[in-house]
């Protein structure tokens, strides 16, 4: 499952771990494109699982241009023990169970555990509350209550994240093999989601400021867009069809 660049083993003991769910927008999946790139984070590996459909592309991130894109990335920034995992593809929903049983050991060690999602805009019941909500294990609540007791999600009591693909099935799994695990939602809409992917990073960085540590300049994070995002549409209609 497990394929490493230069290495023998991924030692995650005392990391912060970062996991896109693929969800609406893709929105997780943005989120975690611009922290790999703001950070400038080193690609150590790749996972292969038979939940993964395969790809292969050019680099997604202009700080790294002779990588190659795969279904599943891992970039680590040992400065600040950060990993985050980057999913290029939709799951084959049959074997996902085995791909959130294979990411619960290889994250076991790990100090926490954040899984970013979205849910449909339209799903939000309650006018003028944030448009964030969130899930935490009992043993993330015991590590960051003083900062959880500071932001102003939602608590998310619910059975179901509408749009939120794989994100609270990987909380479970997570939770119970009692993991220190968060799962943070933003309700949005489908079309451009990069504007919600940045305000998905923002509000994350409010809690955890002292793992993630990005760059702020004039007092506000200064965040990296990557190279990719000049075509997340597609090419330009060309003038010749007109």
């Amino acid at each position: 499952m497990l394929q490493l660049k230069n290495r023998d083993s991924l030692n995650l003991e005392g990391y912060t771990i970062i996991i896109p769910s693929i969800c609406v927008g893709n929105a997780a999946q943005l989120a975690c494109d611009l922290l790999i790139a703001s950070k400038k984070m080193r690609r150590v590996g790749n996972l292969i699982h038979p939940a993964l459909i395969p790809v292969f592309g050019p680099s997604a991130y202009q700080h790294n241009p002779e990588e190659r894109v795969a279904a599943c990335e891992i970039y680590e920034c040992t400065a600040n023990k950060l990993v985050v995992f980057q999913f290029r593809t939709p799951f084959i929903s049959r074997h996902s169970q085995s791909l959130h049983n294979n990411l619960a050991r290889l994250v076991r060690h790990a100090e926490r555990v954040v899984i970013l999602s979205a849910s449909f805009g339209f799903e939000k019941r309650e006018i003028g509350t944030s448009p964030y909500e969130y899930s935490v294990s009992d043993s993330f609540r015991q590590n960051h209550e003083a900062q959880l007791a500071n932001v102003k999600w939602k608590e998310f009591k619910g059975n179901t994240v509408f749009g939120g693909g794989n994100g609270l099935q990987l909380f479970h799994v997570l939770e119970e093999k009692q993991v220190p695990v968060m799962l943070l939602f933003r309700y949005v809409l489908e079309g451009d989601n990069s504007t919600d992917a940045t305000l998905i990073i923002r509000e994350l960085n409010d809690l955890c400021s002292s793992f993630l540590r990005l760059e702020v300049e004039n007092k506000s994070i200064k965040l990296i867009v990557p190279v990719s995002w000049k075509l997340l549409f597609g090419n330009d209609v060309t003038s010749l069809i007109f």
